[in-house]
């Protein structure tokens, strides 16, 4: 599938994963008004995004199938929920200066929240081998803010990756 950094953007790895097991080979924006005819023998699927604000207006994102593969209508369904989805996020901004993050897999970010998690638990077994090594009598109050300024941290991260509902 084409590399270009706007379809990097649109499509995270879990997302080119599932087209590619669906025998996708290409993904590329045409223009809207003069689609060309698809290979002999492939399928093509475009998706027109609605997007009047932005200059990818002019586009239609095109997928290309090998031959003998392609979208179920469930499929095109999902995916035309998923590129919606994105519209407003793509809208007035122009490709080279839109954030990357709007696509960001879930796979990538239960990494970085594993992450954030490795460090705040390290972080709160240094203050508590702090504690120990500070000889005072009885809880530090300095220490006891570091504790929960790592909770909240970790209960933010929560919100971020798993909102309620």
């Amino acid at each position: 599938m084409e590399t270009a950094p706007e379809l990097a953007r649109l499509f995270p790895p879990v997302v080119r994963a599932w087209l590619a097991a669906r025998g996708c080979e290409e993904a590329r924006w045409v223009p809207a008004g003069e689609r060309p005819p698809a290979p002999e023998g492939c399928a093509v699927f475009d998706f027109p995004l609605d997007l009047p604000g932005s200059p990818l207006r002019w586009l239609v994102l095109r997928l290309r199938f090998a031959p003998g593969t392609g979208l179920s209508p469930d499929d095109r369904a999902r995916l035309g929920t998923y590129l919606g989805g994105l519209a407003p996020f793509l809208v007035g901004w122009s490709p080279a200066t839109r954030d990357p993050w709007v696509t960001l897999s879930r796979e990538t970010l239960l990494v970085v929240e594993h992450q954030v998690r490795n460090f705040l638990n390290s972080l709160l077994m240094n203050a508590a081998v702090l504690s120990l090594h500070a000889g005072h009598e009885g809880p530090d109050p300095v220490l006891e803010q570091i504790e929960s300024d790592g909770q909240r941290c970790l209960d933010v991260v929560r919100q971020l990756l798993h909102p309620p509902g």
